[in-house]
């Protein structure tokens, strides 16, 4: 039996949450323990085994909001305070205490960077999942994040100089300097990189960089039961953010295109879903359960999310797809390109969305697409005993 910690320090979606939890409670089930250090406990409650430990995650103080998106990954550190030896310092420290305690025999991270740089420090095993967002193709210099419009190497490589700078100061500090990374890739490098996602929409594209691809790690029939209640047609199911200020105007989009469209729209409570619901427009307030909605829809509603996007493609259901952050749109340009789905419109502050879903739920060269999508009844590698196979 070994003792492995699931952390998770990056990222404000709850799939981080969802996929740990579900690839720990296989792992246990494979007679391993488990425990969890997140950024956000909140998930944990009611889902994590009883038996396992929670902790908090070490946070490493982030500077003041940039005014420039990031051009690569070392950026999106830096931006979260790795440039501050410092503030690297207090956060590495933070996870040898938790190591100390606990006594893992493997760190499994998903947008852990810092847990991945204090296993490294402490010589403890480092597995990486995750959708290949958080775990980017360790090159040199990393890689831009919009390859459609990159910037030159030189600004690649001062992102990445930086970074190094900052995090070999604070091993210097701790008087590890024999272990500091020497490159930006050392930060994101694991011992195993398993990534739960498809090449097909991974958002740097098919990779050989030795990370293994294993297919979305989330359990399709977890969520509150759902089902259509008429044969009216077109059938969107859509899971939305009530946070994005587009929500309302989306509703009313799908309230004049959609015969019946299911909204999961998690942080909503209750009476707000209820308020919000029309005869043709039913809005939860929960995750539903997806292998119930997905295959008979007409269209995935979404913001890119690349559990969702995976599950629908398997499905065989063209996508509309809203981005919220850089790594929606990545997902989006990539299901756009296959021409198994739609992005919105982000050059518009009023973008025609009744126009937009309406496309989308006509055009048959979406559904076909997405018919013949490569990820349709593809199967699953299972990330737990992966991971069990790195602890035999």
């Amino acid at each position: 039996m070994a003792r492995a910690l699931f952390a998770w320090e990056l990222g404000g979606d709850l799939g981080h949450a969802r996929r740990t939890l579900h690839v720990a409670r296989e792992l246990q089930a494979l007679g391993h323990q488990v425990a969890f250090a997140f950024l956000d406990l909140t998930p944990l409650g009611g889902e994590a085994p009883d038996s396992a430990e929670w902790f908090q995650a070490p946070v490493i103080q982030a500077p003041p909001p940039p005014t420039t998106a990031p051009v690569n990954a070392s950026e999106i550190l830096l931006n979260r305070g790795f440039g501050d030896a410092a503030a690297v310092v207090g956060g590495l420290r933070g996870w040898f205490g938790l190591f100390s305690l606990w006594k893992p025999d493997v760190l499994v991270a998903d947008y852990a960077p810092g847990a991945l740089l204090a296993a490294r420090a402490v010589g403890l095993k480092r597995i990486a999942i995750g959708t290949g967002f958080s775990s980017p193709p360790v090159e040199d210099p990393m890689p831009p994040l919009r390859n459609w419009a990159p910037p030159a190497d030189a600004e690649l490589n001062r992102a990445d100089s930086r970074l190094v700078a900052g995090t070999a100061e604070a091993f210097k500090r701790l008087d590890l300097h024999s272990h500091a990374p020497t490159r930006a890739a050392d930060l994101f490098r694991a011992d195993a990189t398993l990534l739960c996602t498809w090449p097909e929409i991974d958002p740097f594209g098919p990779r050989d960089d030795g990370a293994e691809y294993l297919g979305p790690q989330d359990d399709p029939g977890a969520g509150a039961a759902g089902a259509w209640q008429t044969e009216a047609r077109p059938r969107v199911f859509a899971y939305l953010k009530p946070r994005d200020p587009r929500f309302l105007d989306v509703l009313a989009a799908l309230r004049a295109v959609s015969g019946e469209a299911i909204v999961a729209a998690p942080g909503l409570t209750l009476e707000e879903a209820v308020k919000l619901s029309s005869p043709t427009v039913r809005v939860r307030s929960e995750a539903l359960a997806l292998q119930a909605l997905l295959p008979t829809a007409d269209l995935c509603l979404c913001h890119g999310g690349p559990g969702i996007v995976g599950r629908s493609l398997e499905a065989g259901v063209p996508l509309a797809i809203l981005p919220m952050h850089v790594e929606q749109l990545l997902v989006g340009r990539r299901v756009a390109s296959s021409g198994a789905g739609m992005l919105s419109p982000l050059q518009s502050d009023k973008p025609d969305l009744r126009g937009w879903l309406a496309e989308a739920v006509a055009r048959q060269d979406l559904r076909e697409a997405a018919a013949a999508s490569t990820l349709r009844k593809r199967v699953r590698s299972s990330a737990a005993q992966r991971i069990a196979r790195e602890l035999a």
